[in-house]
């Protein structure tokens, strides 16, 4: 509009420019139609300048915050210069040309500044993504080479610049996990997006990220392409872990129910038969004494007789009820029952922990110094060091009940090893968590 088609109807003679060269696309001298279509151009730029202007606006504030911070300096830049683009179409509405005047040369400087200005934004953008693919090709490398669980969501999150970004693997049954076979909780309410990773048309892991991720998704797939081996590694490795996080929790289940009936029986035992044993026996007594010490004769012994068995049967009693489960250790902690417990069996105690711990641990504690000084002679101690119990009892032989031994202390993330001791028998040693 302002080049070409006017430049079929110009003739420079007429406009008398004589030192001009000749037109050699005149087709016909109209001076009257040059001028109409210079002045159209200048209208259709104007328009278009500001038409591209308001496009890129919209664009702009309709995608996210952070396609607004990619794009920001590219459509400023962009827009400062349609302007002054714009402002040098304005100043020549009444003209059918564009002018080459001072105030022209200020607005085309202007331009040129802008248009640098813009070459930088695309250029950085093209580095951002260059930097996109060397932080790909890195992720690979780590890849290669067997990243320990966690670090496969350390590289995604920096490459995808969200150090929030959590990798939640399916195990069946609607349940997801992360990398330790640890829960992970989809349904957090927060306004966070999720992306499944998809292989031969099964979801691999699901990727929890910001939401404005979504507006640039073939980073997110060119990532998890290149992730994707690692993924399915990483996803058997955290079902793995998963089901031996629900054996383990199975099996302190397991236990702390059977320490619960312990308890229980024990209560029974004493609040039930002890009581009317207890009971019986006053009874007896009360029956003793109105026969008086001349009457009743063999009534009399038989009586007594019947007596000293009900209190031998008590005490028998109480003995299976305190190895049941003593009462003591659910009243007053692990430091009284052992101390209750040395004082009856042949146990040496060099030290105990004041506090009271978690019963599954005092339960556990106490049962293997009870079970070591069966065989024998024993000396234990028991101390709190840094969030661990540690229980070292020193005896002739290793108990017959090792294996349970072993299971309950497993069951509670514990440890006990069998070691030979200095003295000629065996050292039991057990670490058994109390945070």
């Amino acid at each position: 509009m302002l080049g070409l088609l006017p430049a079929l109807v110009y003739d420079p003679a007429t406009f008398g420019c004589s030192r001009c060269a000749d037109n050699l696309l005149l087709v016909a001298d109209e001076p009257g139609r040059f001028d109409d279509l210079g002045r159209l151009g200048i209208r259709f730029g104007l328009a278009w300048s500001l038409l591209l202007i308001a496009v890129a606006v919209w664009r702009a504030v309709r995608s996210s915050r952070t396609r607004q911070r990619v794009v920001a300096l590219v459509v400023l830049a962009g827009c400062a210069y349609l302007g002054l683009v714009a402002a040098a179409f304005a100043t020549s509405l009444e003209r059918a040309f564009v002018g080459s005047g001072d105030l022209e040369r200020r607005l085309w400087l202007g331009q040129a500044v802008a248009l640098t200005t813009l070459a930088v934004a695309v250029g950085w953008s093209l580095l951002r993504a260059r930097r996109t693919r060397s932080s790909l090709a890195r992720l690979v490398v780590e890849l290669g080479e067997s990243p320990p669980p966690g670090r496969l969501r350390e590289g995604i999150a920096e490459t995808l610049a969200d150090p929030a970004l959590e990798i939640a693997y399916p195990i069946g049954e609607g349940r997801y996990v992360d990398a330790r076979g640890r829960p992970v909780d989809l349904a957090r309410g927060d306004d966070r997006a999720a992306t499944p990773l998809v292989r031969e048309g099964r979801t691999v892991a699901l990727l929890l990220h910001r939401a404005d991720l979504l507006d640039n998704p073939e980073l997110i797939e060119e990532v998890a392409s290149a992730a994707r081996l690692a993924l399915e590694n990483e996803r058997l490795q955290a079902e793995a872990r998963a089901r031996l996080e629900d054996i383990r929790l199975s099996r302190t289940r397991i236990i702390e129910a059977g320490d619960a009936e312990r308890r229980r029986l024990e209560r029974d035992l004493h609040d039930g038969a002890q009581q009317r044993l207890v009971g019986l026996s006053l009874a007896l007594r009360l029956m003793r004494s109105h026969l008086g010490t001349d009457d009743g004769g063999d009534l009399a012994v038989r009586l007594d007789t019947a007596e000293s068995e009900i209190r031998r049967a008590i005490v028998e009693l109480r003995d299976v009820a305190h190895g049941i489960h003593p009462a003591v250790l659910t009243d007053e902690g692990l430091a009284a029952a052992l101390e209750a417990f040395a004082e009856e069996a042949d146990v040496r105690l060099a030290a105990l922990p004041q506090e009271r711990l978690p019963a599954a641990v005092e339960t556990a504690a106490y049962i293997l110094v009870a079970e070591a000084s069966k065989r024998g002679a024993a000396s234990a101690s028991v101390e709190r060091r840094d969030g661990v119990l540690v229980v070292e009892v020193e005896t002739d032989a290793a108990p017959e009940t090792l294996v349970e031994l072993q299971d309950r202390i497993g069951a509670l993330d514990g440890r006990l090893r069998v070691e030979r001791a200095p003295s000629g028998g065996v050292r039991l040693h057990a670490e058994i968590p109390c945070a």
